[in-house]
């Protein structure tokens, strides 16, 4: 947008230098090299002729560059439109993106608070079962301790059972 008005004086210059140098280089009204050879032969010095600039039309000339201003001016007028409808678009594309990245944002807040919650809740319940598994095993020792006083107290019953059991037969005589 900073680099137009540049572009446009450059182009406008260097249409004038065109037109410059279509003109300098268009032939002159000279007189035909027959008529200057006898006027040379005749002993007059040869007349020096200044070559005489063509008739410029000036009014084509402004007609011409005010039409290639009018399209300029149009293509000028369809850029700028176009650059404001790529910065619409681009604008809201970039309102979008930053909505998405706020959103993604917020979520990755509440998943990180989410994660410490339940790295909490990990440890709480790790630790309760650390405390469970004591006391299952300090139970187990005990009932295990139970089960082999128990079990000693049975197999004394039942070898005394057994012993009396053996007197008894002793005594029947079997």
């Amino acid at each position: 947008m900073k680099y137009v008005g540049v572009i446009l004086a450059s182009l406008v210059t260097a249409l004038i230098l065109t037109a410059i140098g279509i003109f300098s280089f268009l032939p002159a009204d000279e007189p035909p090299p027959a008529e200057a050879a006898a006027a040379t032969s005749a002993g007059a010095e040869p007349a020096v002729s200044l070559p005489i600039p063509p008739t410029i039309d000036t009014a084509t000339i402004e007609t011409t560059l005010a039409q290639r201003d009018a399209v300029y001016q149009g293509q000028l007028g369809d850029l700028e439109q176009n650059l404001q409808e790529r910065q619409t678009t681009y604008q809201t594309q970039i309102q979008q993106a930053s909505a998405q990245v706020a959103a993604a944002q917020s979520r990755l807040e509440e998943l990180q608070a989410l994660e410490t919650e339940l790295a909490a809740q990990v440890a709480q319940y790790d630790a309760a079962r650390r405390e469970r598994l004591g006391t299952y095993q300090t139970q187990l020792t005990q009932l295990q301790d139970q089960y082999q006083a128990r079990f000693a107290e049975l197999e004394q019953a039942l070898t005394q059972t057994q012993s009396q059991l053996a007197e008894a037969n002793i005594q029947l005589g079997r």
